[in-house]
């Protein structure tokens, strides 16, 4: 079989936005779904460097497919959708993409110490030896203190907690030094204690200046850190604003509706004070994160 080159990652007028920067998503009137059958359709929309984006909608709604749509774990069916400015079905840099999936697969079969799993992600940078040097020793180093388990390094990976492994998982995506962060429930299936320390991690993140798409059903733990939510129903986009454009139009809804709401539609808490990561929460049986 004969290779071709990928084509030049030009931007396009439809990915810059009004401050001339180029987006890192855009998608004009964009389809994804499975076999032919759109799950989330006609999505317009751009997401620029140092946004913090939820994705927020109740389980089967189609936000988990629109971003498994810009990894191309799925299909792109209709409409326009680009990554830096490449069109996607052209679009071959998936190392400047960092994911995060929702369920974490560091059961107790595997073997492994944390740094291993966190050194997967340079191997996109690596030669093919995959012998790590020493940039490499240190950016998985830097990946876990940001995660605050640079203590943790040498310890087996399945006798961490789930907060924990879904630390680890956020490290090895950071360690591939991606352009944007998609993480995939990233706060679900762990106790509050380890939510508080997640939200921490995701603070430290914004303020680095990371660009992260959330995708989530609750915004409880995380609202403090985003600058933007995109709501999605049945597999279209009903609201795309600020936080507190969110609120409001939640407030205006629950009025119109007698005070009922539904399960995606909770108060979002105030965020959580920062505090040392791995702390112990006795309000919540002393488990740690």
């Amino acid at each position: 079989m004969t290779s071709t080159s990928p084509a030049p990652e030009h931007a396009t007028a439809a990915t810059t936005g009004a401050s001339g920067a180029s987006a890192i998503v855009s998608l004009r009137g964009a389809s994804f779904g499975y076999a032919n059958r759109a799950v989330v359709s006609g999505v317009t929309l751009d997401i620029h460097a140092g946004e913090v984006v939820a994705i927020l909608g109740p389980n089967g709604s189609g936000k988990s497919t629109l971003v498994k749509g810009l990894l191309g774990l799925n299909d792109h069916l209709l409409g326009e959708a680009a990554l830096f400015g490449t069109p996607i079905d052209r679009f071959r840099n998936h190392a400047r993409l960092g994911y995060v999936p929702q369920r974490h697969t560091l059961s107790t079969s595997v073997r492994a110490t944390v740094a291993e799993i966190v050194a997967i992600g340079r191997l996109p940078h690596q030669s093919w030896l995959g012998r790590p040097n020493h940039e490499d020793r240190r950016i998985i180093h830097d990946s876990l203190a940001v995660v605050g388990l640079d203590d943790r390094s040498t310890v087996d990976v399945s006798t961490l907690s789930g907060g924990q492994q879904r630390r680890v998982l956020i490290a090895r995506a950071l360690a591939a030094q991606p352009d944007v962060l998609i993480m995939d429930e990233p706060t679900a299936g762990v106790d509050l204690a380890s939510q508080e320390v997640l939200s921490q991690v995701l603070a430290r993140l914004a303020r680095r200046g990371a660009t992260m798409l959330i995708v989530t059903h609750e915004l409880q733990a995380i609202r403090g850190v985003l600058t933007r939510i995109l709501q999605i129903h049945g597999g279209q986009v009903t609201f795309d604003g600020t936080p507190d454009d969110h609120d409001r139009a939640l407030g205006e809804s629950r009025s119109g509706h007698d005070g009922h709401h539904h399960d995606d539609e909770s108060v979002p808490a105030p965020f959580p004070s920062a505090g040392p990561l791995d702390r112990v929460d006795h309000r919540n049986g002393g488990h740690r994160a």
